[in-house]
């Protein structure tokens, strides 16, 4: 199951990896830094923040195969009725030899909404493209979560609501996973 800490983490992951931030790759592990680390030390503020920015960049849609744009999302992957989005992506798998890897996609909203409502909605919405729960509803103490899966593929979506640690009477609702292409 793909947490929604996971999905979230991903474009942080992918921003730290192109800035850089991976070990020297020496294959040493003694206390003196490498010469990349010292040269990475010593950068003017300039340099670092343009690093940052391009991998923020990267990782956040310049890539023609991803978007931040709700309205790039499948249609069944819509936002709740009157809920404010929070963010939206989705990127397509790269990979040479295979052109039918999935790709990930991501809804977070805040809606005023009961978690019974959310997931009755998004069940009504994804079984339009033929997803079903899989397995029951599961509560934690800071959410609840119900998997979908995809009747005619390998297809994977996770819907999570949780209260919204600002406001009690909104919730965050998550729609994320992994859909073929």
């Amino acid at each position: 199951m793909v947490s929604r800490t996971a999905v979230m983490t991903l474009p942080i992951a992918a921003a730290l990896a192109l800035a850089g931030c991976s070990s020297g790759g020496s294959g040493t592990e003694d206390s003196t830094p490498s010469a990349e680390q010292s040269s990475a030390a010593e950068a003017t503020p300039t340099q670092t923040q343009s690093t940052s920015a391009e991998a923020s960049t990267d990782a956040t849609g310049a890539d023609p195969d991803s978007s931040n744009d709700v309205k790039d999302l499948p249609d069944y992957i819509k936002p709740y009725p009157k809920s404010e989005v929070l963010s939206a992506s989705i990127v397509k798998a790269h990979n040479d030899k295979d052109s039918k890897l999935p790709e990930q996609v991501s809804l977070v909203v805040r809606a005023k909404a009961d978690a019974k409502d959310v997931f009755e909605f998004y069940e009504k919405e994804l079984g339009k493209a033929k997803f079903e729960p899989l397995g029951d509803e599961t509560k934690t103490k800071s959410g609840r979560v119900v998997n979908f899966k995809n009747t005619d593929n390998d297809s994977v979506l996770i819907v999570t609501v949780a209260e919204d640690s600002k406001d009690k009477a909104q919730s965050i609702v998550t729609v994320g996973g992994n859909i073929a292409s």
